[in-house]
This record gives C-alpha cells, structure tokens and sequence, in this order.
C-alpha cells in the first residue's frame, strides 16, 4: 500500500487541483490541515482521502506524527510526503518507488528516495554537489526536501517518526540525518523531477541567489537553527552554515529583502523563545 501525507495552509482552488493528482497515484491521501479555517469542501470530491481539520498550526512534523501514530500502517506500507504546491506528473510516484525497491534489491540501506528538483525561481535542476553514486539513475546524499519524500512505515517508526522540536523548514533535513545516524541511506533520483518553488521565490544579487520567504518564517528558522546546533547527529558542516544563517544571513537579507523590521522582530522573538525552550506554533 501506498499512502500519501500532506500538510495544508490556507489551502485554494490550486491545491485541491495538486491534491486530485496526487490521489490518483496512491491507495490513500491523508490530508491535515493546519488553517484557522475548516476547508473539507475543497477535497470533497476525492473519494480515497481523509481530511483533518486542526484549527491552529501545529507545523508540520506534529501534523504528520497525528496521522503516522494513529492509523494503522504496515511496515512495508510506502508513505510519501508533499507540500500542498507541488504538482506530479503521471507515474511520477510508482517510478519513485520502482526506484527505491531496485536499490533494495541490490541491498541498499535504503531509508528514503526523493526527486531531484527543478527550481522554478532559477530555472536549474537541484542537484547537490557532494553526491555518491548508486547506480545509473540514483545517488546518496545527506539531505532530501519533504515533497516527495518516500519511505517505508518502519523506517519511520525506527527512528522515531518526525522531530516535533524542529516546527517548519528543517524537519526534512532532520529526518535524513537520523536515518543516516541509523546506517540508513538518504538517497535522491533522476528517474523523475520535481518542480518546485522555494518559499516567494528567490533574488539574484550579483553571483548571490538569496531565497525570499514570508517574514514570519524567519522566527521558526531561528528558532530550529538554534535548536539543531545542539543535536549531535547534524553533519558538523550544516552546523557551520547554522552559524552563517544565525550571523551573516539576516545581514544580507535586511540588504536585500523586504519587511525588514519585521525579519528582524522574528529574528529576535526567535533567539528569546529558543532561550526560554518554546515549542510550537508562534
């Protein structure tokens, strides 16, 4: 079985298009939403999903752990993940796990298989640059994003399902690095390509690509940075550029974004309830 998890924000007449989509590649679409506002009319035409309706945002590990610890999976059951803007194409997820199940075959550790990503803001593919290869279409890397994460229900439950310390952005890289902790294998493929937006979007300041988010994720990103840094499974080099996105980051981005006295309240707020060990939604 297959079964599909998506968090939703204030969700519109575009994502019930993505979500009609992506329930017709899998058994099962869990929907949680964590808007102020119930939005089941939206989904209401897609027979295989079930809709969750938090009423304040929960973010998004605690949102996914709601579904992974209260139904009932199996172990070999395949779960993928997906942010409410991404769009598949077709056959997009049984390529996706036809890959994964040949990297178990040649006995792989495998823990989870993503897309490669092509970003829409810079018109390239998103490939890391430190890669191992696995065979002609896949590579071992440390970090995959969320949409189009795949992995099997036990792999989860070995490592203890998603981080409810790390809110928002950084929950995907979390999770990689645990299942690398647990000799498992993060690993990305060209088999398919995922479009795929980062936050507003990016500017291009010189030779610098600096990527645009809405002003209030600046608080969570703090937050989590600070939070990470003290987790002895992160790669020392990500805790390094932790460093330069708690330093030189919110230097370049008063230069170069808008709402600058709004990043730096967040900036602030961020550090302040890190300090004072809050958890959860602002």
């Amino acid at each position: 079985m297959i079964y599909s998890l998506v968090t939703l924000y204030t969700p519109d007449d575009s994502v019930t298009k993505n979500m009609l989509a992506l329930s017709g590649q899998v058994d099962k679409i869990y929907l949680i939403d964590n808007s102020a506002k119930n939005n089941c009319s939206l989904f209401s035409e897609i027979k295989n999903a079930e809709y969750l309706f938090c009423g304040k945002n929960h973010g998004l590990s605690s949102a996914f752990n709601k579904i992974l610890k209260e139904k009932d999976f199996g172990d070999n059951d395949f779960i993928i993940f997906f942010d409410q803007d991404s769009h598949i194409s077709e056959n997009f997820i049984s390529s996706l796990k036809n890959e994964y199940e040949n990297l178990e075959k040649s006995e792989f550790p495998v823990g989870c298989i993503g897309p490669v990503y092509f970003n829409t803001s810079s018109g390239i593919v998103e490939i890391p640059k430190q890669k191992i290869q696995l065979n002609e279409h896949s590579f071992s890397v440390k970090s995959i994003i969320t949409s189009s994460m795949l992995l099997r229900f036990r792999t989860l439950k070995e490592i203890g399902f998603w981080n409810e310390e790390i809110f928002l952005d950084m929950a995907d890289w979390d999770v990689c690095w645990r299942l690398i902790e647990h000799k498992k294998l993060c690993c990305m493929t060209n088999v398919v390509t995922l479009h795929h937006t980062l936050g507003k979007g990016e500017k291009k300041v010189g030779f610098i690509r600096v990527k645009e988010g809405s002003p209030f994720r600046v608080y969570y990103q703090t937050r989590d940075c600070l939070r990470l840094i003290t987790k002895k499974y992160v790669p020392f080099k990500y805790k390094i550029r932790f460093v330069l996105m708690l330093t030189v980051r919110p230097i370049v981005h008063l230069i170069v974004l808008s709402n600058k006295k709004e990043r730096i309240k967040y900036f602030i707020k961020g550090i302040h309830d890190f300090n004072k060990g809050i958890y959860g939604s602002l």
